[in-house]
Parts: C-alpha cells; sequence; structure tokens
C-alpha cells in the first residue's frame, strides 16, 4: 500500500493523469482510504492530492476528488493557495516541480482544460450553511501575495479561464502586494488582447466602492429642500389644534375656535410651526 500511495502521488506532482487514474482505479485500498483534502506535508509545501489535480488541470482525476471524494478546492497550502490559484496559474507560471514541457506545446488546449476544471470547482457545493446555504469555491480569495486566481489566469494569458471568472463575479478592481489589477497582470505579461478586454469591462462594470460613495451622493441630491409649511399644511393643522381644543374643553367646534382667537390663535399657529 504504501509504495502504490507514492506512486500515485508521484504521478500526480508530475502531472501524468493517465498514470494516476490507473493507479487509483486499480487499487480499491488506495480508492477506500485517500483523503485528497490531507496535506503531503511541508517537503510538498502542504499541497494536497485536489492541489495537485488542478495545478496540472487534471480533469477526471479533479471531478472525482470533487464529486466523489468530499475535497475541498477552498482548503489552502503553505502560500494560501487554493485549488484554483494552482489551476489558474498555468504551466507559464507555476513553480518548476514536476513535468510540465508536453502541455507547453499546446497553450489553447490547455487553457480549455483548465477552463473545464474551473468550471467543475464553480460547480462544487460543500457543507450546508446557515439559512440553507452551501459553501462554495471561494472565486476571490487571495493567497499571501494578495493573488486572486483572476490575477493568475490573466497573468497566464488563459482567456477562457478569465471569461470564466469574471462571468462568476471575480472582482476585476482586486489589487495585489504590487497595486496590481488582473488587467495590469495581463498586460506586463504582454497578453495585450486580454489586457484590453478586461480594461474594457472594467470601464463598463462598476466598483463596489465607487458605487457606495455614489449612492451615498445620490441620496443627497433626492433630498428635498425644506422650504416651511404649505398654505394646506397650515390648514389642517388649525383644523387639528380647533379639534383637539375642543375634545380637551368638551366643548362644540365654533367654541374652540372662537377661544383660540381670542387668545392669540395665530401665535398658536407659529409656534406650532416652529416646532415642526
Amino acid at each position: 500500500m504504501g509504495n502504490t500511495t507514492t506512486k500515485f502521488r508521484k504521478a500526480l506532482i508530475n502531472g501524468d493523469e493517465n498514470l494516476a487514474c490507473q493507479i487509483y482505479e486499480n487499487n480499491p485500498q488506495l480508492k477506500e482510504s485517500l483523503d485528497p483534502n490531507v496535506s503531503y506535508g511541508e517537503p510538498y509545501q502542504h499541497n494536497t492530492p485536489l492541489h495537485y489535480a488542478a495545478r496540472h488541470g487534471m480533469n477526471r482525476i479533479l471531478g472525482t476528488f470533487l464529486f466523489g471524494r468530499d475535497g475541498n478546492p477552498n482548503k489552502r497550502n503553505v502560500h494560501n493557495e487554493t485549488s484554483m490559484h494552482l489551476l489558474c496559474m498555468g504551466p507559464q507560471i507555476m513553480i518548476s516541480e514536476g513535468t510540465l514541457h508536453p502541455r507547453l506545446a499546446r497553450p489553447v488546449e490547455d487553457d480549455f482544460r483548465r477552463a473545464d476544471c474551473l468550471q467543475m470547482i464553480l460547480r462544487w457545493k460543500g457543507a450546508k450553511l446557515d439559512q440553507g446555504e452551501y459553501e462554495r469555491a471561494a472565486i476571490d480569495a487571495v493567497d499571501n501575495k494578495k493573488n486572486t486566481p483572476l490575477h493568475y489566469a490573466a497573468a497566464s494569458g488563459m482567456k477562457a479561464c478569465v471569461e470564466l471568472l469574471v462571468k462568476h463575479g471575480g472582482d476585476l478592481f482586486a489589487e495585489n502586494e504590487n497595486k496590481d489589477t488582473p488587467c495590469d497582470c495581463a498586460e506586463k505579461q504582454h497578453h495585450k488582447d486580454l489586457a484590453l478586454s478586461l480594461e474594457s469591462q472594467m470601464v463598463f462594470s462598476r466598483d463596489p466602492e465607487a458605487e457606495e460613495i455614489e449612492a451615498e451622493y445620490a441620496a443627497l441630491d433626492k433630498r428635498e429642500p425644506y422650504e416651511g409649511l404649505r398654505p394646506q399644511d397650515l390648514r389642517r393643522l388649525k383644523d387639528m389644534l380647533i379639534v383637539e381644543t375642543a375634545d380637551m374643553l368638551q366643548a362644540p367646534l365654533f367654541t374652540a375656535e372662537a377661544l383660540l382667537r381670542a387668545h392669540g390663535f395665530s401665535v398658536s399657529l407659529a409656534a406650532l410651526e416652529l416646532t415642526l
């Protein structure tokens, strides 16, 4: 079993999905005992099997882990990276650990393969939370460098993954530790078309902070300036005052009005207006 587990781990680390699937399917004991959320330890930067499956875009293994083995894509490694971070890094900017050369020659195919994996992660539902909701993949999770998955997908030039992340609400305005947005990352890595696309979406999108400020100003603009009581308001208040006086004195309305006039009705109204 130990040797089988080691072979399986090596297949995951090297991105050899065919071998990993073969080992997994042919070993019932491994199938039963494997927990895709358990860290491989400090020598492996606390990556889990799910991290490696995502890192290499292994969609068959990733689907099995997510929907058959209770895999959780929100688990973090030593760099505070989720599986979505590693998936969106792409082979171009991944740390050199494993065989990457076969995919480097097919960047478009790799992008679509990773987009397929990303869709699975975005469909994932975890533990049931309050009010009947379920845990979902943290699309704007930040690692130790404050990068989101969208930062990495943009830097890798993976258009399909970028489009999926934006469609599902990825933050276009998020800044990493260098104050770079995903658009800035795409531009710095010379993905000009992708940078222009992100920039145009930022222009026609709404920065949440700007929305709050504009909402406050809009609320101020809608307030009507106070111009005192209108004539109809004064008449209504006058009638109310007469009725209340009549009720208090147990007297007819005309008697109450006569008493108010005799004791300075206009002064009472003025005082009432100031109070309001």
